[in-house]
C-alpha cells in the first residue's frame, strides 16, 4: 500500500476494483471510475455527439469545433477567414472580425424543413472537420476546414437545399447564389453543381441541385472589388472537396531542420479541376520551405493576421531548431558576485521538502518542478546528498501517480472510455470535468519521468510505459491509436496548442500559457532522449519548433504583422477569434505578462532567440508593472520576470534580485535556480540564435566581447562529438552537460573535521588525481583562507566565528578556474531552550532546541519556508504561536519538516505520551513520528480533523520506550496539516531490557605544557551479566589527537594544541548503544577564555532614531561561568548584564552609523570580544497629510497619511478615520500609472501600513490608498511625498467647528433624519451620530444643511441620539455633544408594497420601496431608490431560486418588470439589484403570494354595521360615517397597498393633494376593519 493515497473508507467488492487496474508495465491505471473524492474526481457528463464515420474512433476533443462534441449547437466555429454556428436548421455562415458570433445569422444554410435537435460529428481530420444534422427524415452534412475560404455540403436524395438570407444583398447567376456585403462588408458565393436552379421566396432559396446531393459557399477575399467576376474565378475550386487532411514531419538532425508537410486529399464532384484553395497562415507562409509551392492567389484578413491562398493541394513549412538543455551549465563562477556558498544555502533550504499530501495534477506538477530544477543545479556542484533527496522524492511521488491501487481515489490516473481521455486524480483547473489543459499538466509529469530517468537509468524500463501513456493522451502520433485521439491538444494547422478540452467559450477555444505549453514540448524532447525514442523526440521538436513560430507571431506579434489596434506587446489569451490581455484568474497586468513566461528552464530559451524584440518586451513590463521597484503583488513574479530580463541583460537581473531578497517566492519557483539561472546567464552571455547544432540538446551563446560558450547535454552512455552550425565541435562525455570552458579537472574538498567549537580551525584538504593544476584557492564563503600550489593541496581554517561556514576551493589551470564541492562546517552546538526538558514532565511544541550561534535550520529543526508565522521565537523559521491555553504551539506543519528536543530521561521506562493538537483540514493532519537519537520509537501518528485550527483535542500513544540519559528527542513530521501543543510524556513501565548508559566524564583543562590528558569513561553504567564495549572518537578540535586506544574506558590522548576539543564515547553492549560527550580545552594558562557571540541586531540592521534597539549575546565558559557581558558601541560602553540571558537595551540613539561589540569576563576574569556588527540609525523625516477627498467612492470623516523616511526606505502610514465602515483592508496604489496594488499590513483598528524599498533622497513619489470594507471602497486623492523630507503635515488648524445645530427631520417607521450643521474654516465639517449601541459619521460642507438618515431601526421604537462635530484635524465644537430624541412611527409595510432600508448585498443610505401587484398570471414588480447619493442607476430582478437575473425598465429611480405565467397561490421570493456608478446594492428578498392584494387582509366589521363614503368620486375631501358606533381611525392606501396617511377620531379626510387615480380607504372601529374603494379626481 502507498502511504501518501487517499483510500475509501468503505469499498465494493474487491474483485471489482482489482478488475478495473490496467497493469502498464510497474505502473497501471484504471477503466473504472474510482469514485469521489470531496469536491473533485469529476468528469465529462454526457457521451461525444458522434455520428458516421466518427463512431468508435478517439473523441478528438481540444481543437476548434469541439464544442459540438458536447452541446447540441456550437456557437463559435471560426475557421479563418469565416465564422459559423450552428442550429436546429442548419449552419449559420457570416463573417465577425473579431469577438463572438452573437445573433449575427447572416447567411443560413441548409435543407428545407430541417428541424435536428443537435448537430454531430461525422468525420474528421488533422484540421477539417464534417458536422451532421439529421432529424429522421432529413440527412445535412457541412465540412470546414482552418484556412479554408469554402464550406462544402452534402444532403441524402430527398432533401433540398436552402438558403436563407438574412442580411446583405442576394444576386442568382445561373447556379451561383452571390450575397453581397452579408455581415461586416464581407461577400459570399453559393455554388450548387452545374445546371442547378435556384428558386426564391422572401429570403430563402432553396435549389434541388440539378439531382445531385453536394454543393459549397465560399466567402470572397474582403478586399473584392468585382464580386461577380470573383465569384466566377473562386468557381474552379466549389467542387473538389476535401476528404483527408494530412499532417507529417521529418527532424534532420545533422541540419536541425524541422519540415512539416501538408496535403489535402480530394474528391471532385465536377470538373477537371483538383485543387483546393488553401489559405496559409502567417507562421506557415513566413516559415516555407524552399521546396514548397507558395501561395499566389489573393489573401483574406483574419484575426491571426494576412490568410494568404494557395492554389494546391500541399505545401511544407520548414523550422530551424536551436536547441533545448535540461539546465543553464555551471559556469556561474563567471559572474561577479557570485557565491557558490549561497547557492548551497539555497539548496539547503530545500532539499528535504516533501510534496503535498494532497493536491490537484497542475499545482503537483509546479511543486515536482520546483526541486527538479534544483536538484539538477545541485547535481552539477557535486551536492549528491541534495541531488539524492530530491530524486527519491519526486521518483516515489511519480510512481504513487502513475500506479493504481483498488479503492485509492488519489493520485491516480483513470482512462475514461466514453471520452477516450486520461483524466489524473485529483485534477485541476478543469483538467477532469473539461478535459482542459493536458499538455500543460502532463508536460511537468513527462519533466519529471525524464529527470528520474536521468539520476536512474532503467527506470524507464518498468515505468516509461506509463509515461508514453500520458504523452499519447496530450499528443498522440498514431491516427489509428484505439484510446487516444491524434495529438489532442496540438493544432497542426493552427500551429499551437489549445486548452479548452470543449470550447466552452463563445470567443472560440484558447490558450493562455504558451510557456507551459512549450514545456510540453520540451519534456517531450528530454523524455525521448534519455530513453533513445527519437520518435517521441522529434514529436518534442515538431511541436516546439511549430508553436514556437505560433507563438512569435499571434502571441508576441515579433514582426508586426499580426495585432490591430493594440496597446501591448503580447498577448496573454488567445481565443478563436479575440485576443486579449487577462487571465483567467484576474492578477492585473502584471499576471498578463507573467503567464507567458512562466516556468523559465532550459527549455525557455526561445524568448531569448530574438534579442531585440525581447528588450522592448522587457522595456514595456518594466514600465508597465512595479518590477524595478520591487513591488510587492502576488501576481507579479519576480524571479521569472529577472529570469527573462537576463536573456539579455543579466546583470540588470542580478541587482534587481539583490535588490529585493525578501520578496514573497510564487508556488512552483525555487530560489535557487533564479539565483544560478541569472549568474550563469551573466557568465555565458544571450543564446546565439545564429548557431545551432546537430545535437538537439546543444545551445550556443556569445557575450557582448564574442566569446561564444559551446554547450551539449548527453543523456546517453557514450561519448558524443557536438558539431555546431559554425564549425565548432564539442566533445561531449556520457550523462553530462558540458561546455568548451570546462576544464579538465577532478577532485573533492574534504576537512578533518565538520565542526568546531567557536574561534576554533578544520584543516581542509582537496583530493584530485589532476596533474594539471596550477593552484587551488581555499574559501571561507568570499574569506580567502589560503592557497597552495602543489598537492597535496591542503589549507587551514583559522578562528572560525560561531555559524555556518560554508567552503568551497577554486581550482586554477592557468587564469581559468572551476569550483570544487561544498562542504559546511557548523561553529557552535545545539542546545536546549532555556533547559534540558526533564522525562517524565510535558514539553511545550514550541520549545524546541536552539543553535547557539542563532537560527537553527537544519540544526534543531528544519521548516520548509524561512519566515514564522507566528508571533513568538521570531528569530526562527518554525512558525510559532504563544497560545494562552496551549502554551508554544507550532503550526503550519508541511511535509519533511522536524524538530528536535535535548531530553534528560530521569527515569528510563515505557511511556505514553498525551498528544495536544488541532487540526483544520477536513481530512485531518500527518501523521508523524518520534525518534529518539537517530532512530524510530513510534509508530506513524495520525491526527483526526478537530474541524477548527483553534478546536485543541488530545491523543495519546502508548509503548514508547525510552532509556535513561539525555538524548535529542526529534518529532520528524511526514504530512503536515496539524497544529502540535504540549507533549506530555508519563511513565507507564519497566523496560523490559537494561541497556548501558555511557558517562564520558567532565571537561578537561590543560595546559599547552601537557603532552597528554586522561579520558574517563569509567561512569559508565554497565549492565550487570553483559560485557560492554567502549568507543572514543573525536568530534572536532585543532589537531587531530592520538588515542592510546579507542577501546579503553580510560585513554589517553596526546597531540594537542591551543584550542577545544569534542570527544564522543559510544558504549555497547551488543544490543543497545549509548553516547555522551565530553571537552578537552588547552590553553597557555590552562583556562580558557569564554566564547561570546552577538545574537541581536544582525549586521547591517539598521533603526529609525528614537527606536530603542534591543542588544542581545550568547556568552559561555567551558571551564567556568560567565560574571560580565558588556555592550559597546565603538569604545563607548552602552550596557552590561550579569545573568543569562545576557541583554541590553540602547534608547536615544542619535542618528549615525555603529559599530557594536560584546565583551565576555568569566570567573577568573579572562576575557574574550565578539564579532564586530555595523548598525545604522537613521533620522526620521516625515510629512503627515490629512484629507477627506476622495478619488472614488467617498469618506464619511476623512483620512490622515503619514511619510516617514528612514534611511533609503520609506514607511507609508494611513488612518482611515470614518468610523462607519467596518472589516477593513487597505491597499496601496501607486500612481499615476496604476498596474496593481499592494495590500498594506494592518497595525491595528483601521491603521494601515506599508513600507517602500530603495529609494533615493529627493525622489518624488505619489501613492493613493485604497479601502475595501464591507458594502463598498472608497479610494484616497493622490499624495505626493518628496523622500528625505520633512515636513508640518496637515494644517496647524486648532479651531473647532462653530454655531453647531442639530434637529430631527422627517420620522418613517425605519428612519430618522437628522438635519446638521456647522461651521469650520477647513471647508468641512465631521458629524459622529451615537444610538443605542451604534455610530456613524457623516461629512458635509461648511455652513450647509446636512442631511444624515438612519437606518434600519424599529418601527414604533425612541431612540435617543448623541451627536458631536469635528473638523478633519480632529477639532471638537465646542457645544458638543447635541442630544436629540426621535420615535419612529408604525410599520405599515405588506408583503405586497412598503418602504426598506435592509440590504443584501452593499449598503442603501435612505433606502427603497417595493411593490407587487397581480394581474391574471401575471406579477408587476416595481422598486424605487430613495437615496439621493447615487447616480447612473439600473436595475435588475432577482428571483432567489432558481437564480435569474433580469434587467428592469425605468426611468429616474423608478424600476418596473411584469413577469407572466404564475399561478395564483403560488409563493415566490423576489429581490432587485441596483447597479450604479461606483457600486451596487441589493435589496432583501421579499416573499409575495400570488394573487395577494394584501389590503384585503382585515378582520371584517360586523355584516350589521354599514360604512358610507361620499362623495365618490372626490376631489376635495371624503366623508366616512358607520351606521353603528363611531370610528377609531381611517388610513388612506394606494391600490398597491402602499399607506398615504393616517386620521383618528375624525370623519374626513383631504384627498385634493392626491394625484387622480383609484384609492383604498381602511376603516378600523374596535378593532375590525373593512377596507373600501375610492375614486379621486
Amino acid at each position: 500500500m502507498k502511504l501518501t493515497k487517499i483510500i475509501f473508507a468503505a469499498v465494493t467488492l474487491i474483485g471489482t476494483l482489482n478488475y478495473a487496474q490496467t497493469p502498464v508495465g510497474s505502473g497501471s491505471y484504471t477503466t473504472v471510475y474510482p469514485g469521489a473524492n470531496g469536491p473533485f474526481n469529476g468528469f465529462p457528463g454526457g457521451n461525444p455527439q458522434l455520428s458516421k464515420n466518427a463512431i468508435g474512433k478517439p473523441v478528438p476533443t481540444n481543437d476548434w469545433w469541439s464544442k459540438l462534441l458536447k452541446e447540441n449547437h456550437a456557437d463559435n466555429l471560426f475557421n479563418y477567414p469565416m465564422t459559423m454556428k450552428t442550429t436546429n436548421n442548419g449552419l449559420i455562415i457570416t463573417y465577425i472580425p473579431r469577438n463572438v458570433i452573437g445573433d449575427n445569422q447572416a447567411i443560413q444554410v441548409g435543407l428545407t424543413g430541417l428541424n435536428s435537435s443537435n448537430t454531430t460529428v461525422s468525420d474528421y481530420s488533422d484540421w477539417t472537420v464534417t458536422m451532421n444534422w439529421n432529424d429522421g427524415t432529413r440527412d445535412f452534412e457541412a465540412t470546414s476546414g482552418i484556412g479554408m475560404p469554402f464550406v462544402y455540403f452534402k444532403k441524402n436524395s430527398s432533401s433540398t437545399a436552402q438558403i436563407t438570407v438574412n442580411s446583405g444583398n442576394a444576386t442568382i447567376s445561373n447556379e451561383l447564389l452571390i450575397v453581397e456585403n452579408a455581415s461586416n462588408g464581407a461577400d459570399f458565393v453559393v455554388y450548387a453543381p452545374s445546371g442547378s436552379t435556384w428558386t426564391v421566396s422572401g429570403n430563402t432559396y432553396t435549389s434541388t441541385l440539378n439531382g445531385q446531393n453536394y454543393w459549397s459557399m465560399a466567402m470572397l477575399p474582403q478586399s473584392t472589388t468585382n464580386v461577380s467576376a470573383t465569384a466566377e474565378a473562386y468557381k474552379k475550386y466549389a467542387y473538389v472537396f476535401p476528404t483527408t487532411t494530412t499532417t507529417s514531419w521529418n527532424y534532420n538532425a545533422e541540419t536541425s531542420k524541422m519540415t512539416t508537410d501538408f496535403t489535402v486529399s480530394t474528391s471532385i464532384k465536377e470538373g477537371t479541376e483538383t485543387n483546393v484553395l488553401m489559405g496559409l497562415l502567417p507562421h506557415q507562409w513566413a516559415n516555407l520551405d524552399s521546396s514548397s509551392p507558395t501561395p499566389s492567389e489573393q489573401s483574406y484578413q483574419s484575426i491571426r493576421g494576412e490568410l494568404k491562398m494557395l492554389d494546391g493541394n500541399h505545401f511544407k513549412v520548414s523550422h530551424t531548431f536551436k536547441g533545448v538543455l535540461p539546465t543553464l551549465p555551471y559556469l556561474a563562477n563567471y559572474s561577479t558576485g557570485f557565491d557558490p556558498i549561497e547557492l548551497d544555502q539555497k539548496i539547503n533550504q530545500i532539499e528535504n521538502d516533501a510534496l503535498a499530501s494532497y493536491t490537484d495534477s497542475y499545482n503537483e506538477g509546479q511543486a515536482m518542478n520546483r526541486l527538479i530544477q534544483t536538484a539538477r543545479i545541485a547535481g552539477q556542484m557535486g551536492d549528491s546528498e541534495a541531488l539524492q533527496k530530491i530524486h527519491t522524492t519526486i521518483k516515489e511521488r511519480l510512481e504513487d501517480w502513475l500506479s493504481y491501487e483498488a479503492g485509492e481515489v488519489s493520485f491516480l490516473f483513470y482512462y475514461h472510455n466514453d471520452w477516450t481521455a486520461l483524466l489524473g486524480y485529483p485534477a485541476g483547473h478543469g483538467q477532469d470535468s473539461n478535459l482542459n489543459d493536458h499538455h500543460f499538466h502532463w508536460g511537468y509529469f513527462i519533466h519529471a519521468a525524464a529527470f528520474v530517468e536521468q539520476f536512474e537509468p532503467g527506470w524507464a524500463d518498468d515505468w516509461g510505459a506509463m509515461v508514453n501513456l500520458l504523452i499519447r493522451d496530450a499528443a498522440s502520433t498514431n491516427r489509428d491509436d484505439p484510446l487516444f485521439p491524434f495529438l489532442r491538444n496540438f493544432s497542426p494547422y493552427a500551429g499551437h496548442s489549445w486548452a479548452n478540452g470543449f470550447a466552452t467559450f463563445p470567443q472560440g477555444n484558447d490558450q493562455e500559457s504558451t510557456s507551459e505549453s512549450m514545456q510540453f514540448a520540451t519534456s517531450l524532447i528530454h523524455w525521448g532522449s534519455v530513453t533513445a525514442n527519437d520518435t517521441i523526440r522529434d514529436l518534442g521538436i515538431y511541436i516546439y519548433t511549430t508553436e514556437q513560430s505560433a507563438v512569435e507571431d499571434y502571441w508576441f506579434d515579433m514582426y508586426d504583422r499580426v495585432f490591430e489596434n493594440y496597446g501591448e506587446k503580447v498577448v496573454s489569451r488567445l481565443w478563436g477569434n479575440d485576443y486579449d490581455f487577462q487571465t483567467f484568474w484576474g492578477g492585473g497586468v502584471a499576471a498578463s505578462y507573467g503567464i507567458e513566461l512562466y516556468p523559465i528552464h532550459g527549455g525557455s530559451l526561445y524568448l531569448g532567440h530574438n534579442q531585440v524584440y525581447a528588450a522592448e518586451l522587457w522595456a514595456e513590463m518594466a514600465s508597465k508593472t512595479g518590477i524595478l521597484s520591487n513591488e510587492e503583488n502576488p501576481n507579479l513574479w519576480h524571479d521569472t520576470y529577472w529570469k527573462f530580463l537576463s536573456l539579455t541583460d543579466a546583470q540588470a537581473a542580478i541587482d534587481l534580485y539583490d535588490s529585493y531578497p525578501d520578496r514573497n517566492l510564487k508556488f512552483g519557483i525555487s530560489d535557487a535556480q533564479t539565483y544560478h539561472w541569472l549568474h550563469a546567464m551573466n557568465a555565458l552571455g544571450p543564446v546565439d540564435a545564429s548557431i545551432t547544432s546537430n545535437h538537439p540538446l546543444a545551445v550556443a551563446f556569445t557575450d557582448d566581447s564574442g566569446t561564444t560558450t559551446y554547450t551539449a547535454h548527453n543523456y546517453s552512455n557514450n561519448a558524443i562529438s557536438v558539431l555546431f552550425s559554425d564549425g565548432y565541435v564539442l566533445e561531449a562525455p556520457p550523462k553530462k552537460l558540458t561546455t568548451n570552458r570546462d576544464l579538465d579537472v577532478s577532485g573533492t574538498l574534504s576537512s578533518d573535521f565538520y565542526q568546531s567549537y567557536a574561534g576554533g580551525s578544520v584543516h581542509l584538504t582537496y583530493d584530485t588525481t589532476s596533474t594539471n593544476i596550477d593552484r587551488v584557492e581555499f574559501y571561507n564563503g568570499t574569506t580567502l583562507v589560503g592557497s597552495d600550489t602543489s598537492a597535496p593541496f591542503e589549507a587551514q581554517a583559522t578562528n572560525l566565528g560561531l555559524g555556518i561556514h560554508g567552503m568551497y576551493a577554486k581550482v586554477y589551470m592557468g587564469t581559468d578556474f572551476a569550483l570544487s564541492n561544498n562542504i559546511s562546517i557548523q561553529v557552535g552546538e545545539q542546545t536546549p531552550f532555556g533547559s534540558v526538558h526533564v522525562i517524565p514532565g510535558t514539553i511545550e511544541a514550541g520549545h524546541f532546541d536552539s543553535y547557539e550561534a542563532g537560527v537553527g535550520q537544519n540544526i534543531s529543526y528544519y521548516d520548509s519556508s524561512q519566515n514564522n508565522e507566528g508571533d513568538t521565537r521570531l528569530g526562527e523559521y518554525v512558525d510559532t504561536v504563544l497560545d494562552n491555553n496551549e502554551g508554544a504551539i507550532v503550526g503550519w506543519t508541511t511535509a519533511g519538516e522536524w524538530l528536535e528536543y535535548t531530553v534528560n530521561v530521569q527515569n528510563p521506562g515505557v511511556y505514553s505520551i498525551a498528544l495536544r493538537y488541532a487540526s483544520g483540514n477536513p481530512n485531518g493532519g500527518g501523521p508523524m513520528q518520534f525518534e529518539l537519537d537517530g532512530e524510530s520509537i513510534s509508530n506513524l501518528i495520525s491526527f483526526p480533523t478537530t474541524n477548527d485550527w483553534g478546536t485543541w483535542t488530545t491523543t495519546t500513544i502508548t509503548d514508547i520506550s525510552l532509556t535513561g540519559g539525555e538524548h535529542i528527542l526529534r518529532v520528524a513530521i511526514n504530512q503536515g496539516e496539524f497544529n502540535l501543543g504540549r507533549m506530555t510524556f508519563t511513565r507507564t513501565a519497566d523496560l523490559g531490557f537494561d541497556p548501558p548508559v555511557a558517562d564520558a566524564g567532565s571537561n578537561v583543562s590543560a595546559t599547552l605544557s601537557s603532552s597528554t590528558v586522561s579520558l574517563d569513561g569509567s561512569g559508565t553504567y554497565e549492565p550487570s551479566g553483559k560485557t560492554v564495549t567502549y568507543t572514543w572518537s573525536q568530534v572536532y578540535g585543532p589537531t587531530t589527537l592520538t588515542f592510546s586506544s579507542t577501546s579503553s574506558a580510560t585513554p589517553q590522548v596526546s597531540n594537542l594544541a591551543i584550542g577545544v576539543y569534542k570527544c564522543l564515547l559510544t558504549v555497547s553492549d551488543g544490543t543497545y548503544t549509548s553516547t555522551d560527550d565530553m571537552k578537552i580545552i588547552v590553553s597557555e594558562s590552562g583556562n580558557s577564555n569564554p566564547s561570546v557571540t552577538i545574537t541581536s541586531p544582525s549586521d547591517g540592521a539598521s533603526f529609525a532614531e528614537g527606536a530603542t534597539i534591543d542588544l542581545t549575546a550568547q556568552a559561555s565558559d567551558l571551564d567556568g561561568t560567565i560574571t560580565l557581558v558588556e555592550f559597546f558601541a565603538g569604545e563607548t560602553k552602552i550596557g552590561e548584564d550579569f545573568t543569562d540571558p545576557f541583554e541590553s537595551s540602547w534608547t536615544n540613539v542619535a542618528p549615525g552609523d555603529y559599530q557594536i561589540t560584546v565583551k565576555a569576563t568569566d570567573d577568573v576574569g579572562a576575557t574574550s570580544t565578539s564579532q564586530a556588527i555595523n548598525i545604522s540609525v537613521n533620522e526620521v523625516l516625515s510629512c503627515v497629510i490629512t484629507d477627506n477627498e476622495a478619488a472614488d467612492g467617498s469618506f464619511s470623516a476623512g483620512y490622515e497619511m503619514t511619510f516617514e523616511t528612514v534611511g533609503s526606505n520609506v514607511n507609508i502610514t494611513i488612518e482611515l478615520l470614518d468610523t462607519d465602515k467596518t472589516g477593513v483592508v487597505a491597499y496601496l496604489w501607486e500612481r499615476p500609472n496604476i498596474t496593481s496594488e499592494t495590500q498594506m499590513d494592518h497595525v491595528s483598528g483601521t491603521t494601515f501600513t506599508k513600507t517602500i524599498g530603495g529609494l533615493s533622497t529627493g525622489q518624488s513619489i505619489t501613492y493613493a490608498v485604497k479601502f475595501a470594507y464591507a458594502g463598498g471602497l472608497s479610494v484616497t486623492k493622490d499624495m505626493t511625498y518628496t523622500v528625505g523630507n520633512s515636513c508640518s503635515g496637515s494644517s496647524t488648524d486648532t479651531q473647532g467647528p462653530t454655531n453647531f445645530t442639530a434637529s430631527v427631520g422627517t420620522i418613517g417607521s425605519r428612519t430618522v433624519e437628522l438635519l446638521l450643521q456647522a461651521d469650520d474654516g477647513s471647508g468641512s465639517v465631521v458629524y459622529d451620530v451615537a444610538y443605542g449601541g451604534e455610530q456613524t459619521s457623516v461629512t458635509g460642507d461648511s455652513g450647509v444643511q446636512t442631511s444624515l438618515v438612519i437606518n434600519n431601526l424599529s418601527p414604533e421604537t425612541i431612540y435617543y441620539f448623541s451627536i458631536s462635530a469635528k473638523d478633519i484635524s480632529q477639532n471638537t465644537a465646542s457645544n458638543n455633544p447635541i442630544a436629540l430624541q426621535a420615535t419612529t412611527t408604525a410599520d405599515t409595510n405588506t408583503n405586497c408594497s412598503g418602504t426598506e432600508t435592509q440590504a443584501r448585498e452593499g449598503s442603501f443610505t435612505t433606502g427603497y420601496t417595493y411593490s407587487f401587484v397581480t394581474n391574471g398570471t401575471s406579477v408587476t414588480f416595481t422598486f424605487e431608490l430613495l437615496d439621493t447619493d447615487k447616480s447612473g442607476i439600473v436595475a435588475y430582478l432577482r428571483r432567489e431560486s432558481p437564480f435569474l437575473e433580469t434587467p428592469m425598465s425605468g426611468s429616474g429611480n423608478s424600476f418596473s418588470i411584469t413577469v407572466n405565467d404564475f399561478t395564483i397561490g403560488e409563493t415566490i421570493s423576489y429581490a432587485c439589484k441596483f447597479a450604479f456608478a461606483g457600486g451596487l446594492a441589493v435589496t432583501q428578498y421579499f416573499s409575495y403570494q400570488v394573487g395577494d392584494d394584501c389590503a384585503l387582509s382585515y378582520d371584517q366589521l360586523s355584516s350589521s354595521n354599514q360604512v358610507f363614503i361620499y362623495p365618490n368620486p372626490a376631489d376635495k375631501e371624503v366623508f366616512v360615517s358607520v351606521s353603528q358606533g363611531s370610528i377609531d381611525s381611517l388610513e388612506l392606501y394606494t391600490i398597491n397597498g402602499i399607506k398615504i396617511k393616517k386620521a383618528t377620531a375624525t370623519d374626513r379626510l383631504q384627498v385634493d393633494e392626491l394625484a387622480s387615480g383609484l384609492y383604498l380607504i381602511k376603516v378600523d372601529q374596535n378593532g375590525q376593519q373593512s377596507f373600501h374603494r375610492i375614486i379621486v379626481e
